[in-house]
């Protein structure tokens, strides 16, 4: 609207401008042709009284001629009548305070006028010369000037009202006209401009068929830039979903390796649960169990069932491909189911878990998903023992700085360290040790995606993933994790 409002502000300016100059030059001409009709009226005037009073002078004299211009001024009402010696001798004085110019004129024996503005409204002097004798005198006809003020009056209130009425059409006509020409289209491309800003990609301005101005070609533009945010939008989400769905294989991919790695610690667990089942029920069908103890038996086999389905359960779980789901866990908990997966492993590389875990500690996360992290980076620690040894899990408050790629202030979290004695870690590659397809190891024995894996669900619980490691002393894995409510603190 500020547009239209200026450019109908400049259209008034520029009618009020053309028709203050039409008003003045009308009123000049007005002023121009009331003057020269005056003086052709006081010429006329003048040659038919010189003829007479030439005459008259000659043949009655003086007092005669000058009696009849003194009649003939009775029977003017508007112009005074007087003769005037143009020589400045003896007789009638002449007129003082002529200009110079007039009287040249005058002596030539042109007439002349001037306008004696002493007087107001002014007074118009015409001379006629007329040569009596051997001296030359004028006849002067004195008229005021208020008959022609008033006529040039009358033609300037005229023309200012014509002039007013013309302006206000011109006003309405250019208001209309601005509204409809720019107005209604600034408007249309700010209601535009607001909804493409909300979010709405699918909206557009009519382009009027006949229209080649600028607005129009704006308009175009919005246009033409809408439709391109909204495949670029399209095209960017069918990209994310395919990213995302990328990733999500990544990282069940990535879980499934771990499944295939922990498989021979889980079958070793079930080792002696069936070994169990199987003795007892020899002695069931052998008959060496009897009474009492064939109960006894069968409890202790049910009871192994259980114990070999709970590690079965456990472990597709941990494969099994689902949403994320955060929600309140008790990390003491989390870590011990974690940790019942691989020890297995762990003893068969002579290593020993360890685990100092605070009680009631929790952290708001997708279980799941933590564990698969804490399974990355315990594997890890274990294959990088050459040597019997012990990796340990510990978990405390911290107060942190998030990295940059993270972001955020100084707060508090729940940071859980998995600490390994093996060789450690050497300087130039821990900057590559969370790259996607980064590995140290041997080909078959790993993807490079398990640490890369890990540091992108970390983020997406707004934590990250910190190591610390010295060449022959082992190393040390940090995840950092938003602080939950312990416990202790919901309980009081």
């Amino acid at each position: 609207m500020r547009l239209a409002r200026k450019f109908t502000l400049a259209l008034v300016l520029l009618a009020i401008a053309v028709m203050a100059g039409l008003q003045y030059v009308q009123v000049r001409r007005e002023l121009e042709r009331s003057a020269l009709d005056m003086q052709h009226d006081h010429r006329l005037l003048g040659h038919t009284l010189a003829g007479s009073i030439g005459k008259a002078w000659q043949l009655a004299g003086e007092r005669e001629a000058l009696t009849l211009l003194h009649q003939a001024n009775r029977f003017q009402e508007q112009v005074h009548l007087r003769w005037v010696w143009l020589d400045g001798g003896p007789g009638t004085p002449a007129l003082t305070g002529f200009p110079p110019r007039l009287l040249s004129t005058l002596l030539q024996g042109k007439d002349g006028s001037m306008v004696d503005p002493a007087v107001d409204p002014g007074l118009l002097h015409s001379y006629t010369p007329v040569l009596i004798g051997n001296r030359l005198g004028a006849i002067e006809i004195t008229e005021s000037l208020g008959e022609q003020q008033k006529y040039v009056n009358t033609v300037v209130m005229g023309t200012f009202a014509a002039t007013a009425a013309m302006a206000i059409g011109f006003i309405v006509a250019a208001m209309a006209m601005g509204r409809r020409l720019v107005g209604e289209p600034v408007d249309q491309l700010v209601s535009l401009a607001h909804r493409i800003g909300e979010g709405d990609l699918t909206a557009r301005v009519p382009l009027p068929q006949r229209r080649g101005d600028e607005l129009t070609t704006l308009a175009g533009a919005m246009n033409r830039m809408g439709e391109q945010l909204e495949e670029t939008r399209s095209r960017l989400a069918t990209e994310t979903a395919a990213r995302l769905s990328a990733v999500d294989h990544l990282r069940h991919a990535d879980r499934l390796t771990t499944v295939g790695k922990l498989a021979s610690g889980v079958a070793h667990e079930l080792g002696t649960p069936l070994n169990v089942v199987m003795g007892r029920a020899k002695m069931i069908s052998s008959g060496e169990a009897e009474g009492e103890e064939v109960g006894e038996c069968a409890q202790i086999i049910s009871q192994q069932a259980q114990h070999m389905t709970a590690i079965i359960r456990q472990l597709l779980d941990f494969a099994r491909r689902r949403k994320p789901h955060r929600a309140p866990e008790d990390v003491q908990g989390l870590v011990e189911r974690t940790l019942s997966l691989l020890r297995s492993m762990a003893a068969r590389n002579s290593v020993t878990l360890e685990t100092d875990i605070p009680a009631g500690l929790t952290v708001e996360v997708d279980a799941g998903q933590v564990q698969q992290v804490l399974t990355n980076l315990v594997m890890n620690g274990v294959q990088a023992m050459k040597q019997p040894g012990t990796v340990r899990v510990r978990a405390a408050h911290t107060r942190s700085t998030p990295p940059p790629d993270v972001g955020g202030p100084e707060a508090d979290f729940v940071r859980l360290d998995v600490e390994d004695e093996g060789q450690g870690i050497p300087e130039d590659v821990l900057a590559h040790l969370f790259e996607p397809f980064f590995t140290t190891k041997d080909v078959g024995e790993g993807t490079g995606l398990g640490l890369s894996v890990s540091y992108g669900l970390m983020l997406e619980h707004d934590g990250w993933i910190a190591v610390r490691s010295e060449p022959g002393r082992g190393s040390c894995f940090s995840i950092y994790l938003p602080r939950g409510e312990d416990t202790c603190q919901a309980a009081s």
